[in-house]
Parts: C-alpha cells; structure tokens; sequence
C-alpha cells in the first residue's frame, strides 16, 4: 500500500511540474481587460480588439444570465462568437462584433 502510495504521489508531482509549461501556448478562455491585437496582414495596421470582458458585461446587461464560452473569427470584421445561458436555461449563440 506503501509503495503505490508512493508512486501515485511521484505521477501527480510529474505532471504539476509538467502543467505550467504545457498550457503557456494554449488561448486564454477569459482574463479580465484583455486586448487582442489582430494579426497584421501584410501593410495593414493592426486592429484593436474589444475587451472580452466588455462585450460579456454588454449581453449580462441587456439579457441577464450567463457567460458559458467564446471564439474569436478574425477576418475582415473579427467578430466574438459568445455561448449564453439565459435565465431561463435556453443555451444561445451571440455574434458580437469585436472591434473597437
């Protein structure tokens, strides 16, 4: 009992260390005030990218409910794909332009 003690202990220490550096490259779900610059395309200026947390407290203003998840579409406009939760349960997808 000892020994598998042990070694369930010495497996999660590996994969603690292993964590951090492994989810550095993965996109941020959500952090506060967080700006995106898009991808510059060839000459183009960069474009400013709405705070995530803006749009979010937009939709809880004007729906209630809840945030659930997002993607960004980056392409002529980006634009927030936002998953809600209204209040009375219903799952719904917001399009929400991500320009400023």
């Amino acid at each position: 009992m000892r020994f598998k003690t042990l070694l369930l202990s010495a497996l999660l220490a590996s994969f603690a260390a292993v964590t951090p550096a492994s989810a550095q490259g993965r996109d941020r779900v959500f952090e506060p005030n967080w700006v995106m610059p898009a991808q510059g395309r060839g000459q183009e200026q960069e474009r400013e990218i709405r705070p995530l947390r803006e749009v979010v407290n937009e939709l809880r203003s004007q729906y209630g409910g809840e945030y659930i998840a997002h993607r960004l579409e980056d392409g002529g406009r980006p634009v927030y794909v936002i998953r809600w939760r209204m209040p009375d349960g219903q799952v719904r997808d917001f399009r929400v332009s991500a320009s400023r």
